[in-house]
């Protein structure tokens, strides 16, 4: 079976949160020229999906994924093709309320920061599809390392992604998923472990100038 290139981790400037420069089309391009097949757009509190991009994508060899990066009680969830019109306000939620379309991410789980999970993640570990390898490392500095031991340990799969909010950052890291080219196969896949983290580190220099561009880039109102 063909692996899949996948990035199920990326924001655009269609992000209420973050002021991005790339529209979904702009990135679903570069995706298709770095031969990806397999993308989520996943804007914070906001889902970017419709039949155009859909389409757009498909166009383009890529299969476009409905996702959004949510806050529950101040810290972030990844949610991969969110159930309709279900809110979700706590922690415990995904798991009741998700059907087995829906796949749940913890994203960049213990990096600093107090939207990371950090202790929430091994309290709520059942309720989690798959953890992620985040983009933001250097062979100095991993904040990915207790994440990749949590995976080893509990047998949960671990995706990567880019979490790109700039273009340079698409293509690493990103996930070799072993399945068909549709929803359903990809998220029993991951569900199977049956992916694989391609990734390398950042220099220091990156490192420093990316989070410099990061802190410049959110909007004035959700400073604080």
């Amino acid at each position: 079976m063909k692996a899949l290139k996948a990035d199920l981790h990326l924001h655009t400037a269609e992000d209420p949160v973050d002021r991005v420069q790339y529209t979904v089309k702009e990135l679903t391009a570069k995706a298709a020229d770095k031969g990806f097949d397999v993308i989520s757009i996943t804007n914070h509190q906001q889902m970017t999906f419709n039949q155009d991009l859909f389409s757009y994508a498909k166009e383009r060899g890529i299969l476009l994924i409905p996702g959004m990066e949510i806050t529950i009680q101040r810290r972030h969830v990844l949610v991969l093709n969110p159930p309709a019109d279900r809110p979700i306000p706590d922690i415990p939620s995904p798991s009741k309320l998700r059907p087995p379309e829906t796949l749940i991410i913890a994203p960049h789980p213990y990096f600093p920061g107090t939207t990371s999970l950090n202790g929430y993640l091994l309290k709520h570990l059942n309720l989690f599809d798959a953890l992620e390898y985040s983009h933001f490392y250097s062979q100095m500095i991993n904040f990915n390392k207790r994440a990749t031991e949590i995976s080893q340990f509990f047998g949960l799969p671990l995706v990567g992604t880019s979490d790109a909010h700039f273009l340079s950052q698409l293509g690493s890291p990103y996930s070799l998923i072993y399945a068909e080219k549709n929803l359903e196969a990809i998220f029993a896949a991951i569900r199977k472990n049956l992916v694989k983290v391609i990734s390398c580190p950042l220099k220091q220099l990156e490192m420093g100038l990316i989070a410099a561009r990061l802190f410049g880039m959110r909007l004035p109102s959700t400073v604080g």
